[in-house]
């Protein structure tokens, strides 16, 4: 409790409260490995935005949201679509880590343990890393948009493909390994429910498929520096980003 009060607090000054999501914080006001910090008040990160109330809707007009990046399926948003005011572009750049619907079927049908879900899990953050670049372009596209900014980004549950994407985002302008495993750590506290388990679901999987566990990330982490060496490599050869694109990201993001 200790733990989680104190990264609460730290971090407190970044989170966005709303009625309708749970998991929505800033990226701004981090440090940076140059001695700077993030710029508040350009990206936000959160869960889904389909349960906004009008209050949450005004919320969004006062922090001059331009842009939502979606990162859901076609599906997802479909089902659940998003609840926004007038004037915000949507930019849908939606997948599904592969293995994802056969590890939920597994959980529902009761016989997966919580060692097979940490192991799907990691098998997951490696394919959220290296199997969906298409659409890490796209959403940095946006985002290196003129007038697209602020912007959300943003899943269903706000943790995995968001996690991972701003974990991307945030490593990209140099914020320090530690600090941006805090910030994904935080979804831990901040969590909706997500309708995904029946009642026959395996508890500790299920625990430990909803959980932000650090693990995770660094599994991400880890797949990309093994197959490009280094996040500027990432950026450079797995999205297309050129130097200059990547100078106009610090620029955008850093203060």
């Amino acid at each position: 409790m200790q733990e989680k009060d104190g990264l609460l607090a730290a971090h407190r000054h970044r989170q966005v409260l709303l009625d309708g999501a749970c998991n929505v914080r800033d990226l701004g006001g981090l440090p940076t490995n140059d001695g700077r910090w993030t710029r508040r008040g350009v990206v936000y990160r959160a869960d889904s935005l389909a349960f906004l109330s009008e209050a949450d809707c005004a919320r969004l007009v006062d922090l001059e949201i331009r842009m939502v990046v979606d990162l859901r399926t076609d599906e997802e948003r479909q089902r659940a679509p998003d609840h926004l005011p007038e004037g915000i572009v949507v930019c849908p750049a939606g997948f599904m880590p592969s293995g994802n619907q056969p590890m939920v079927d597994a959980i529902n049908a009761g016989g997966m343990t919580a060692e097979q879900a940490h192991a799907a899990m990691f098998r997951q953050y490696r394919s959220l890393a290296l199997d969906h670049l298409a659409r890490y372009r796209e959403y940095f596209a946006a985002l290196l948009a003129e007038k697209s900014t602020p912007l959300v980004l943003h899943c269903a549950s706000g943790k995995d493909r968001t996690g991972v994407a701003a974990a991307i985002t945030l490593m990209a302008v140099g914020v320090p390994l530690a600090v941006v495993v805090e910030d994904y750590v935080i979804s831990n506290y901040q969590r909706c429910k997500v309708d995904l388990f029946g009642r026959d679901a395996s508890a500790v999987a299920v625990e430990a498929v909803m959980s932000a566990d650090a693990r995770y990330l660094n599994a991400a982490l880890v797949a990309i520096d093994e197959q490009f060496g280094s996040i500027d490599s990432y950026l450079a050869d797995g999205l297309g980003m050129d130097p200059t694109a990547h100078a106009q990201l610090r620029t955008l993001l850093v203060e």
